[in-house]
């Protein structure tokens, strides 16, 4: 008896590995392919869009000593400019979507959160990818989306211009409240005086230099009104920047409808199943080697 149970014996079995192995690997793969069948599939449309969004003004002087991405802040606001509520809501409500997808608001703005993608290359272009579970949702969302997209980047573009241009009137304020103050005042210094003027920039009041009060008030808005015009002189550069012109985004590739599936493909479940199979069959088989061998050997 005890020389039945030998090492060679044991082996005799091992056909039984190659069976159990060869099964799961078939097995495997069949029920990859059921569990392909089964998952939520998803389908990618996207389109092109030529942006032109006015840079965040940095002086020449600055921009040698500021890090690149600080540089490309503007990408950052439109990306999530187009994620942000306000934009999803409204893409939502020109699609109907709630009522389509038959959901409340919060659930629908997660829902059309993840199944947006938007993204620039290195061409400066933005990607607009929609994914979903059919071809036809896809391609039909994504038109929608991008023409969204291009009526909300024309907006962000006027928003950007007239917040860039309230900063910059913000800087001048201060300067100009202190020209109106030291014209008051000396106004108000020649009217004691009797003298009948209207003050205007640039006006010769050397004949009322003696008059008390006159000569410094005269020097205090003389220096008022030179600081705010050096002021003016600075910030033309910015002002320039600002008001250029501003080009309408355009619609570089529209989107197609899509042929293949953004997540796994059916070879992808496929072959995970197979791997997964033939592990399992090993371990059977080793297993019914053993128990064989004690029985039969």
């Amino acid at each position: 008896m005890q020389r039945r149970k030998t090492r060679k014996g044991y082996w005799w079995w091992s056909w039984l590995v190659a069976i159990f192995a060869a099964g799961g690997t078939i097995g495997g793969w069949f029920v990859g392919e059921s569990l392909w069948e089964k998952s939520t599939k998803a389908y990618i449309s996207s389109a092109l869009i030529k942006v032109d969004i006015i840079p965040t003004y940095v002086e020449a002087g600055a921009r040698e000593q500021m890090v690149d991405g600080l540089l490309n802040s503007e990408e950052i606001e439109v990306l999530t400019s187009l994620k942000s509520v306000h934009f999803l809501t409204m893409l939502a409500t020109s699609a109907n979507l709630w009522e389509r997808w038959g959901v409340e608001e919060n659930e629908g703005l997660k829902r059309l959160r993840a199944s947006l993608q938007f993204d620039f290359n290195k061409d400066k272009e933005l990607i607009v990818g929609v994914s979903r579970g059919t071809p036809e949702d896809a391609l039909e969302l994504a038109k929608v989306t991008a023409q969204t997209t291009l009526w909300g980047l024309q907006q962000l573009s006027k928003l950007r211009q007239v917040e860039g241009l309230r900063l910059m009137t913000e800087d001048l304020a201060d300067l100009q409240r202190g020209v109106d103050d030291s014209k008051g005042e000396l106004e108000a210094v020649l009217k004691s005086v009797g003298a009948p003027i209207v003050l205007k920039e640039g006006m010769n009041l050397d004949a009322y230099d003696s008059a008390e009060g006159v000569l410094n008030a005269k020097l205090g808005w003389d220096s008022a009104l030179a600081e705010f015009n050096e002021k003016k002189k600075e910030l033309l550069p910015m002002k320039l920047h600002w008001e250029r012109m501003v080009k309408e985004p355009i619609l570089l590739e529209e989107p197609q409808l899509p042929t293949r599936i953004s997540f796994s493909q059916k070879e992808d479940y496929q072959t995970q199943g197979a791997v997964a199979g033939v592990s399992v069959g090993i371990v059977l088989g080793l297993l019914a080697m053993l128990v064989c061998w004690k029985i039969f050997s």
